[in-house]
Order: structure tokens, then sequence, then C-alpha cells
């Protein structure tokens, strides 16, 4: 159930009216061909000049080689998710088949599975889960979510630094992520941690 179709467009794409005009023409081209606009997001690109931001040390990573494990903490985090993706799969087929969904990507792309981190408070407690990876083309948060018990601490800045953090130590160039613009406080994690908007998308369904 993810997007068929990405319009991708240049940070602030809506202040030049040329550019405008030439997305909303192939919007609308997609509307009429039967897709329709799911959601707007942001694509980030960190480079070393970006900085590495500092640890903040609140919370304990550990590795989780358990996919039994990863599917629950999956089914965990979607309640109440702000992902538009996630939302929709769980509308449409239900919280296993998103939790199953998006283990099933994750574990598709070359990244190493042993960098995936469950994140814990120093009391044990379950913060979320942190997943540096890479695609076909460049390094790339994979994933990076919060239970919804630990919400509103901004505990995502936390595992977000530590996945770049895990890239980053193997000497990479870049780091690629994204998330919707609708989810601010994932968005106010990412420009927290020095990760520049390279790109604005327009996904389709």
């Amino acid at each position: 159930l993810r997007a068929q179709y990405s319009l991708k467009l240049p940070p602030g794409w809506r202040d030049d009216p040329a550019v405008r005009a030439q997305a909303d023409a192939r919007i609308d081209a997609a509307v009429a061909a039967g897709l329709t606009p799911l959601v707007e997001r942001y694509r980030y690109r960190w480079t070393p000049d970006c900085g590495l931001p500092p640890r903040p040390g609140r919370l304990e990573f550990r590795p989780e080689p358990d996919d039994a494990v990863i599917l629950d903490v999956f089914r965990r985090i979607h309640h109440g998710s702000l992902d538009a993706h996630a939302r929709r799969t769980i509308a449409v087929s239900g919280l296993d088949a998103a939790a199953q969904e998006e283990l099933d990507y994750l574990r598709w792309l070359p990244g190493r599975r042993d960098r995936w981190r469950l994140a814990h408070t120093p009391t044990g407690e379950l913060v979320g889960l942190s997943v540096p990876s890479r695609n076909y083309d460049d390094p790339i948060i994979g994933y990076i979510a919060v239970v919804p018990e630990h919400r509103g601490h901004g505990y995502a800045y936390d595992l977000l630094v530590e996945a770049t953090h895990i890239l980053a130590g193997d000497g990479v160039d870049r780091i690629v992520a994204g998330t919707d613009q609708t989810n601010l406080p994932m968005a106010a994690a990412f420009a927290k941690a020095g990760y520049p908007i390279a790109q604005e998308r327009i996904d389709l369904i």
C-alpha cells in the first residue's frame, strides 16, 4: 500500500509560480488517471559538513535479532502513528498487516540487520526503534519511532542521533532520510539534529 507515484520537488516549491504550475499540472494528471494525493514529505540529506549531533545519553540502545520481537514493537508503535502510509495500511488491512509491511520493507533493504537498535530507559522500559540502513543508492535512516507511552519527551531525536552516529562511524559521506510534513515531532528532530531539507515530495496512491 505504499505510494504508486511520487512527485519530487525542490524545497519551497510553492513559492515559485513556474514550479508550482508544473507540479499542479502533474498532480492533476495523476488524479485524472485515478490516483489520490496521500501525503507531502520532506527528504533530508545529511553530510559530515552538517556536524555530528552529540548523543544525549538518556537511553540505552541494544540490538534485537529476533524479528518476532521487532514485529511486536511495530504493532505497539503503530498505535497513534502520525505516518500517513502506516495509517492507511491500518485502515485498509489492519494493524498486523501494517506491522508486517514495515518489517518486510526493512528486511528487503540491503542495510545490515545487526544495526537495528531498540532503545530503553535506564530502568529498562522500551522507548522505541532506531534503524540505520541503506537502500540501493544511499545510506539512509530506515526507521525511527517511539512507542505511545513515551511520546512527548523528544525521544525521536535521541533515536535519530543514534542512527546517525552508527552510519557516520562507517565513514559515509551522506545520509538520506524522510518524514511526512505533518509529522511535526519527527520533522523537529531532523531540524534539531542538523539535517537540511534537500527535497519535497508528494506521494499519491
